[in-house]
């Protein structure tokens, strides 16, 4: 089986976030960047994929030189080989020119069998890129998969499970198809110190952003950059946090009428819905 696996690179989830001069994006200058947590259990999924079936796993990522630290990461897991898409402009980028770029480098790949990626992606919540990508590839996909039941390579389909409200559904898919995975799929493993060693050695190709065809992916050069992105960002805040603390007296008396009990939930019960808001 040929296994690919869409990896991002994030923000720490302990950063500390703030807000640039120009108030539209985040200060990223002195931040820590880790894998998408939810990419782990893709790249977890698929090495557990591989190790049933045999094959082999694919990374694929997009984004700044500081990307391959998480490619790597994925390769000392397990995958045995990544295709790095290097743009240090791709930060503006939107989901829809983010799906079309990943999927025309997918399909220099040759035939694959499967691809796993994150259900989102957490820095703006974002689930759309697998999505895209499948429907670039013109494949099915499903969703936030919380367990792959069967694989059938002989006759090229695929049962998984999805929950819902209440309990589950099972969806029989033909292959190739396209599979995002919750954090309730597995436990991704930790890279071994032989694996972090390999993983030096294993391929890894790099695609620079004058090498894209963009004639052949159907949108020009300029959907990449701020200026050309279908979603914008206008402006970013940190809320802001206010804290009250409001004490009900009661009667000091240690029998406490039942009048002075209905007065203090009244009051209570006002607070609640016209300060609080919560009722």
């Amino acid at each position: 089986m040929k296994i690919l696996v869409i990896v991002s690179q994030t923000q720490d989830t302990e950063a500390k976030i703030q807000v640039s001069a120009s108030g539209d994006s985040i200060d990223t200058g002195d931040m820590k960047w880790i894998m998408n947590p939810y990419d782990e259990f893709a790249v977890e999924e698929a090495i557990q994929t591989k190790e049933k079936h045999g094959g082999e796993v694919v990374i694929v990522a997009i984004g700044p030189g500081r990307v391959i630290d998480t490619i790597r990461q994925a390769l000392a897991m397990g995958a045995d080989s990544a295709v790095h898409i290097n743009g240090e402009g791709f930060a503006e980028t939107d989901s829809y020119a983010i799906g079309k770029l990943i999927a025309g480098e997918i399909k220099k790949l040759g035939e694959f069998d499967l691809i796993f990626t994150g259900m989102k992606i957490i820095d703006e919540e974002s689930g759309q890129v697998g999505v895209q990508v499948a429907e670039e590839l013109g494949i099915p996909h499903v969703s936030l998969v919380s367990k792959v039941v069967e694989i059938n390579t002989d006759a090229k389909k695929a049962v998984c499970q999805k929950e819902i409200d209440g309990g589950h559904v099972v969806v029989e898919v033909p292959l190739p198809c396209l599979i995002t995975c919750p954090d309730a799929m597995n436990e991704p493993r930790y890279a071994s110190l032989p694996g972090i060693m390999k993983a030096k050695k294993k391929p890894l190709t790099e695609v620079g952003i004058d090498d894209i065809n963009y004639d052949e992916l159907g949108f020009g050069k300029d959907a990449v950059s701020k200026e050309g992105a279908r979603v914008k960002t206008i402006s970013i805040e940190v809320p802001q946090i206010e804290r009250k603390l409001k004490i009900i007296k009661g009667d000091d008396e240690p029998m406490v009428k039942g009048e002075e009990v209905a007065k203090a939930a009244e009051e209570l019960i006002k607070l609640l819905r016209e300060d609080a808001k919560v009722i």
